[in-house]
């Protein structure tokens, strides 16, 4: 078969040719360089387009709006949802006896569409619970929450660190650090019985059966000693400075006291009279310093004035008096009996408003009040020591301790709150290390005090916190009086 041939010009030709390569853009040299505004107008035109496609675009959108319904329209300052699933309205939710479509279901109903299923569940939270601020419209918003809203945004657009460092005594371990003994300069040869730090200077006392009455610098490093006090025939069992630190009263056993005027730097002798006691060697001081409180036989209870030093009047309870703590306001006197009934006397009307049980006490030894006025601690001969809130001793005859520490062996002759209330130092003079601090809002002990290493404690005798808690003081049989720096409290 003869193929068909169609002959063509060279024009003809050439036109072919240019319909079949391909359009290529004439590209410009590297060394060329086109003007900026140039630039610019091809990047616009790529990017965003031409004017007259611009115009064109807005143009829609204006004619589209004018033909959608009012009830559609975008109104200004509401938000719209950024996305939005057709499908979370189609089909339906079978319904069970399952927990999570109660108070959904209704009676006598298997399925429901899923529309009517997610506005069941928005009508049961309204019910439940008010609908939030940022869920209303702008016209039905609180303007208080608007204001407070708008502060966390306004907090939000700035770095930095939001959490602060908690003020609160962590529990577990205790940053404690040994220091050099406070009595370093001045130790004694018997154990230490009168141990306390000024209510305002950092000067410190000691004293005990060697007759001696030593006043130390409390710097942590070398505790110098200030100045000694001999009382001759006078062995000192307890010392406490007055609420002003003017003066130092000293029992001892005997039937009379001394105090040492601080300013005058002399030991005064007081005799007593009309007391029927032969030992006035145990004594606490009240809060606002108007009363000395000698502890006598038979549950006596002796109120001696500050100023005059005279006796005004005594209180006395059944049983025999094992401790005694005043009130932070010093209108009440907590008195603990060796039966393990607590007495609560009124100080104005000197009478007894309230009696309650130690829970579980046998014999009492030992009871201190926080110096918050929260807390209640009773020591037994057990070594149990309860912790009560004193507001629930004030109401019941019977009150549950809000914890029983457990942690000493032996009869409980130590106790003492810091100045935060955040710890209650615990002990017994009847075993070696026999002290434990105890932290208050978890309710356990620092596990890492007292250290295994720490061979300086011996028997404690009597323990005290500094104004701050910054120092803790505890003085042992062997006449030492050791110190240590809690690193949590401030300096002093």
């Amino acid at each position: 078969m003869l193929r068909k041939t169609t002959l063509t010009t060279a024009k003809e030709h050439t036109n072919i040719r240019k319909r079949r390569m391909p359009i290529r853009k004439k590209l410009t040299p590297l060394g060329d360089k086109k003007p900026k505004e140039d630039t610019e107008a091809e990047l616009e035109s790529l990017v965003i387009g031409s004017e007259v496609q611009i115009l064109e675009e807005l143009e829609k959108v204006a004619n589209k709006s004018e033909n959608q319904p009012s009830d559609k329209i975008h109104v200004s300052g509401q938000k719209r949802p950024a996305w939005k699933d057709e499908d979370d309205d189609i089909g339906s939710i079978q319904l069970t006896s399952a927990r999570k479509f109660v108070g959904i279901k209704r009676e006598e109903e298997s399925k429901i569409t899923k529309k009517e299923y997610k506005q069941r569940l928005q009508s049961q939270f309204e019910k439940l619970s008010s609908t939030p601020n940022w869920a209303k419209l702008p016209s039905e918003r609180d303007r208080h929450s608007e204001d407070e809203d708008s502060d966390v945004e306004d907090l939000l657009q700035k770095t930095g660190t939001f959490l602060a460092g908690s003020t609160s005594l962590p529990q577990g371990m205790i940053q404690i650090k040994s220091c050099t003994d406070l009595n370093k300069e001045g130790y004694m040869r018997t154990a230490v019985k009168a141990l306390e730090f000024h209510p305002s200077a950092q000067v410190a006392l000691t004293g005990g059966a060697n007759n001696t009455l030593t006043l130390f610098q409390v710097d942590g490093k070398t505790n110098p000693k200030i100045q000694s006090f001999f009382l001759e025939s006078f062995p000192i069992n307890c010392a406490h400075f007055t609420r002003d630190g003017e003066q130092v009263l000293i029992g001892s056993r005997w039937k009379c006291f001394k105090y040492l005027d601080m300013l005058a730097g002399k030991v005064v002798d007081v005799p007593l009279k009309g007391i029927e006691e032969k030992c006035m060697a145990v004594f606490e001081m009240s809060p606002d310093g108007k009363y000395y409180v000698f502890m006598g036989q038979y549950g006596n209870m002796h109120f001696i004035s500050a100023k005059s030093k005279e006796w005004l009047f005594s209180l006395k309870m059944n049983g025999h008096v094992q401790s005694i703590s005043f009130s932070i306001d010093g209108q009440q006197l907590f008195s603990f009996g060796d039966d393990g009934h607590v007495y609560v006397w009124d100080i104005r009307s000197r009478e007894c408003i309230h009696r309650f049980i130690d829970e579980g006490c046998t014999r009492g030894t030992f009871l201190t009040v926080s110096l918050n006025n929260q807390y209640l601690a009773c020591g037994s001969n057990t070594g149990v020591v309860n912790l009560y809130e004193r507001e629930s001793c004030m109401l019941e005859f019977e009150p549950k301790p809000i914890k029983s520490i457990m942690n000493l062996t032996s009869s409980c002759k130590i106790a003492k709150f810091n100045a935060t209330s955040e710890i209650l130092c615990i002990g017994s003079r009847d075993e070696e290390k026999a002290v434990k601090l105890f932290h208050i809002a978890s309710q356990s002990v620092f596990s890492n005090f007292p250290d295994k290493m720490d061979h300086n404690l011996k028997v404690p005798t009597v323990v005290d916190f500094s104004v701050n808690s910054g120092y803790l003081t505890i003085g042992t049989v062997s006449g030492k009086a050791l110190l240590y720096r809690l690193k949590h409290y401030g300096n002093y």
